[in-house]
């Protein structure tokens, strides 16, 4: 039984108005091939030829709308890709930044010991020992830094105007992309190795024409609980990278969001544009509430929220 349109995701409405599309140019076709039809054997040259120069036109007005469908794909993909290539390109110099240092386990042990810890977050069972192992952190990074960055990537891409299918929600959609172009200041919360960090600012770059030359610096503001072991697995090497390579400050600072806002953080609340959350409400099993219940009143009108 067909799906009510309520019930339809956006991608499977865009299709439905497409496909509906597509049968009613059919049908305006054949209504026409049949009229010329019709006035060949009623030896009517007259209406034959309106008829021919009617249906010419059609069909020159949907090869026109293909184009212009196929040329709107094109350059959303593009943005995508850009994104995508600027989150590889950071990922790998990354992964150069360990391979210059001694190392002491393989890229195989590493991946063996992020099982554990992955293991963890998933129940909610993490503790900070968990995140004492540099070769488990790296290896969690290893195995979660691009799907995680691409995550932001690909969720705020569908916001573009190009992009989004939401036309029941323009105006929220127009609203909220129009303060994505002027995001400068970024808190990433339970920034774990920096891979929603690097995924904006991959956005950024990819969807936001001339970001970079608009924007003087990017400001990150990077939170977590195990803090200091991030550091000493990946941020440390991260931030050089997104300091002079993107003209970006990074502070890294120690949260807890099962407790409530620190004191000397609230300024940095209260000043940033766009506040990322991915997945740490599940890993925190409902214990964040008083945090984020004081984030929302903390932070300036206008702000964007983004959680995975």
């Amino acid at each position: 039984m067909p799906k009510a349109n309520s019930q339809l995701s956006d991608a499977e409405k865009k299709a439905k108005k497409k496909l509906k599309a597509d049968l009613k140019h059919q049908r305006k076709v054949q209504k026409l091939e049949t009229r010329i039809q019709h006035a060949i054997s009623r030896n009517d040259p007259i209406v034959e030829h309106s008829t021919r120069k009617e249906l010419e036109e059609l069909l020159r007005s949907n090869d026109r709308l293909l184009i212009q469908r196929q040329q709107e794909t094109a350059s959303i993909d593009e943005q995508c890709e850009q994104s995508m290539q600027l989150v590889r390109d950071i990922f790998h110099r990354l992964l150069s930044a360990w391979d210059k240092k001694e190392q002491s386990f393989s890229k195989a042990e590493q991946s063996k010991r992020a099982k554990d810890l992955l293991h963890h977050m998933t129940k909610g069972t993490q503790a900070l020992d968990h995140f004492q192992d540099v070769t488990a952190l790296r290896g969690y990074t290893r195995q979660k830094f691009h799907s995680r960055a691409g995550l932001i990537v690909e969720s705020l891409g569908k916001l573009s105007p190009e992009k989004s299918s939401l036309s029941n929600q323009k105006d929220v959609i127009d609203s909220c992309w129009k303060k994505l172009e002027k995001i400068n200041r970024v808190c990433s919360i339970g920034c774990g190795p920096g891979c929603d960090a690097v995924g904006l600012l991959a956005f950024l770059r990819g969807y936001v024409p001339n970001h970079n030359v608009n924007s003087s610096s990017m400001h990150f503001v990077l939170l977590d609980y195990a803090i200091d072991e991030w550091k000493d697995a990946v941020l440390d090497d991260l931030e050089p990278i997104l300091t002079k390579s993107f003209n970006s400050t990074v502070i890294c600072e120690h949260c807890d969001v099962t407790q409530r806002i620190l004191d000397k953080h609230e300024q940095l609340i209260a000043t940033s544009d766009i506040f990322l959350t991915s997945y740490v409400l599940t890993e925190t099993r409902f214990a964040w509430d008083a945090y984020f219940i004081q984030l929302v009143d903390k932070a300036k009108e206008g702000a964007v929220f983004f959680f995975a």
